[in-house]
């Protein structure tokens, strides 16, 4: 009886081991079929400067993008931690845009910028968080 039972346990045991990983792979790829791809580039970048810093980011989105946003968040470190000094934001027709700003800053403090681009189409969109150093 306890022989019978051990083969049975090991039958089980071997099925479950089986199952996980095409479980896992159904899984990830359920997901990847509802992952939104709309952004096709995107970048950022922070130039600063001994008085002010000068940020950028574009976007860039497919074929099916009818309009893109940017926002634009100017950081300052301060006690560990980074604090947004200054918001920008602006939403552009078409699949692609890019935003420009500056601001005076302090030439004894460090800065970086947060992007957040976003692309919309048909109803979805998709957004992309970029820092730039």
């Amino acid at each position: 009886m306890k022989q019978g039972t051990l083969k049975l346990v090991s039958i089980i045991l071997v099925l479950v081991l089986l199952g996980i990983p095409s479980a896992f792979a159904l899984q990830q790829s359920q997901q990847d079929e509802h992952r939104a791809v709309l952004i096709q580039d995107a970048s950022a970048e922070i130039n600063v400067g001994t008085l002010s810093a000068s940020v950028k980011a574009t976007i860039k989105g497919e074929s099916n993008v009818t309009s893109v946003k940017i926002q634009l968040e100017l950081q300052k470190l301060s006690g560990g931690s980074y604090s947004t000094v200054k918001t920008w934001s602006e939403t552009f027709s078409g699949r692609s845009g890019a935003l420009e700003k500056s601001r005076v800053t302090s030439p004894f403090s460090t800065y970086r910028l947060k992007a957040t681009v976003t692309a919309y189409a048909s109803g979805t969109s998709e957004s992309r968080t970029l820092y730039a150093y």
